[in-house]
């Protein structure tokens, strides 16, 4: 009975992947509150109740969820010292960013548990966004806001970063493996996510495809000889590329020279009036409901700062964002000794892209996407734990 389910969980975790770059899409038009993300979670974490006492192993992954659900718990009383912006309890302690922690822990305890998923998972995530651009070029989903692609509801910004990510894992499969042939296929694969980062006109899609290439060849382990051959193949094929991108998308060239020429990212407002904010009271925050008052008063708009550093600091103060630091510390330095053990170096490259859009976009702390690679990556190294733990058990017994 057992093997059946944990067959069904696996295909859940798959449909759930699959569903996260439709996570704004609406299909049955009930007013956003019910998306296909939404439906194949619950459908996942369903399957997880039979196998909860057989699969979840908690251990490994507390030192990461522990430092989140305290940011949490500070954000509550934050959010109590500051209690004339809580019209409801619910928005005292953020459930939103709580039930996506919850999901992360789970899909890190599924690869824990299960690591041979984790190839299928990020090839799910591919064949997605391979689907995306498929139902694009047919005209399905498709919106057009100031000449920027709206794709099944979601923001510019946030489906050029999804695309993004995809180029950057299938880039990894060539670099871990490189033929003739491979690089073909793979270079064909790769076409289709540029052309929707391109049109989704995101300078910072744009810039996660040749920051995460960066990363990915610098910590590739083979010869000085061949990995300077790679990058200076790369480079000129970035240069051929950034060329003919900026020949071929306007929108993206003007908004990419914007901000060389004048240093304005978009954000500038935004995060100056969080430092603003910051200023006010560095050590409390003003809880989760308190951020677009507070910004508004130095903005005068009702934006968050569009930087997950800065929400943090203004909603939870200084202790949420250490405690958030702390987390990013722990996994970072996991992903760097997984690279020493195994010599593939695209979880950090995917750490380092989300970490770079979470940056820069607003909401990054509600978006499914980006605790669903915290919860890949979360994973991953905790089989890195697990290999240091059975090591200490051996020396102890020897």
């Amino acid at each position: 009975m057992i093997k059946p389910l944990n067959i069904i969980n696996d295909y859940c975790l798959y449909l759930l992947v699959f569903s996260i770059t439709f996570e704004s899409w609406d299909p049955f038009q009930l007013v956003g509150t019910v998306s296909v993300t939404y439906i194949t979670t619950i459908l996942y974490l369903a399957s997880w109740v039979p196998l909860i006492g057989s699969n979840f192993h908690f251990a490994p992954l507390k030192r990461f969820v522990t430092p989140l659900l305290l940011l949490i718990l500070v954000g509550f009383f934050c959010s109590v010292i500051n209690s004339e912006y809580v019209t409801e309890i619910k928005y005292s302690y953020n459930y939103r960013t709580l039930l996506l922690i919850v999901l992360m822990t789970f899909i890190a305890a599924h690869i824990y548990c299960k690591p041979k998923v984790l190839p299928l998972v990020l090839k799910s995530y591919v064949a997605s966004m391979l689907l995306v651009y498929i139902l694009v070029f047919l005209g399905n989903g498709v919106t057009v806001e100031n000449g920027r692609l709206l794709l099944f509801g979601e923001n510019p910004n946030v489906m050029g970063a999804k695309a993004a990510l995809a180029f950057l894992i299938t880039i990894s499969w060539l670099t871990n493996k490189f033929s003739f042939i491979r690089f073909i296929v793979i270079g064909a694969i790769c076409i289709p996510f540029i052309g929707l980062v391109a049109t989704s006109g995101s300078r910072g899609a744009f810039v996660s495809m040749f920051l995460g290439l960066a990363v990915l060849l610098y910590f590739r382990k083979t010869s000085v000889l061949k990995k300077w051959a790679l990058i200076i193949l790369a480079a000129l094929g970035s240069v051929m590329l950034i060329t003919y991108l900026f020949e071929t998308n306007p929108i993206l060239a003007e908004r990419m020279l914007e901000t060389v020429e004048t240093g304005d990212t978009g954000r500038n407002m935004l995060w100056e009036a969080a430092f603003n904010v910051i200023g006010d009271n560095i050590i409390i925050g003003a809880g989760f409901e308190g951020l677009i008052p507070r910004m508004y008063q130095y903005s005068g708009i009702h934006l968050a700062p569009h930087n997950i550093f800065l929400y943090l600091f203004i909603t939870t103060g200084l202790p949420g964002l250490i405690l958030f630091l702390i987390f990013l510390f722990r996994l970072s330095k996991l992903l760097l000794a997984d690279i020493k053990y195994t010599g593939n170096a695209v979880y950090l490259v995917l750490f380092v892209i989300v970490i770079f859009n979470m940056s820069k976009q607003g909401g990054s702390i509600h978006k499914t996407l980006f605790f669903f690679f915290f919860g890949v990556l979360i994973g991953s190294t905790a089989q890195l734990i697990s290999r240091n733990q059975q090591k200490k058990i051996a020396k102890l017994k020897y």
